[in-house]
């Protein structure tokens, strides 16, 4: 299992994330790649009609799950629990590749229960490989190379 925490911003754990997913791709496996955001509204679209376990379970036929962008919008209790369900119901049993430029002890943050951010990181911290990045945000340093403006071409 694979989850990929890095900050601070701009410093390529989306790029990461992404080319995880291709060679997991070229090499066969299956992948699904959400924002945060994303993932939370599509099980708050099956929680809506009834169907969130069939909704996890079709994100979860693929190899590899891969989630960016954890904490840059706060979650509800209600969205927080359905990521929760997701984590568990992959645990140990599928990979999950996970951005954030959130450290952990303060995923307390942008989750409202205290319990909830404990236990998804105990699951998801259990088996893991985790990938921090540092440095300067490229967008920032690619603007100052350009006058303090971004061109458009």
């Amino acid at each position: 299992m694979l989850q990929s925490v890095a900050i601070p911003a701009g410093t390529g754990k989306s790029h990461l994330l992404v080319a995880l997913g291709h060679h997991a791709v070229d090499t066969g496996k299956r992948v699904r790649y959400f924002s945060a955001t994303d993932l939370v509204e599509t099980l708050y679209r099956g929680l809506a009609d009834n169907s969130v376990g069939r909704v996890i379970e079709q994100i979860l036929k693929a190899d590899l799950v891969l989630i960016d962008e954890i904490g840059f919008a706060p979650m509800d209790d209600t969205g927080a629990q359905l990521f929760f369900r997701l984590v568990a119901a992959a645990y140990e049993t599928r990979s999950l590749g996970i951005a954030s430029h959130w450290p952990f002890e303060d995923w307390g943050r942008f989750l409202p229960e205290h319990t909830t951010a404990v236990s998804l990181l105990d699951r998801l911290l259990h088996h893991s490989v985790l990938v921090v990045t540092s440095g300067e945000s490229f967008r920032l340093k690619e603007s100052r190379r350009n006058g303090g403006h971004t061109r458009l071409t």
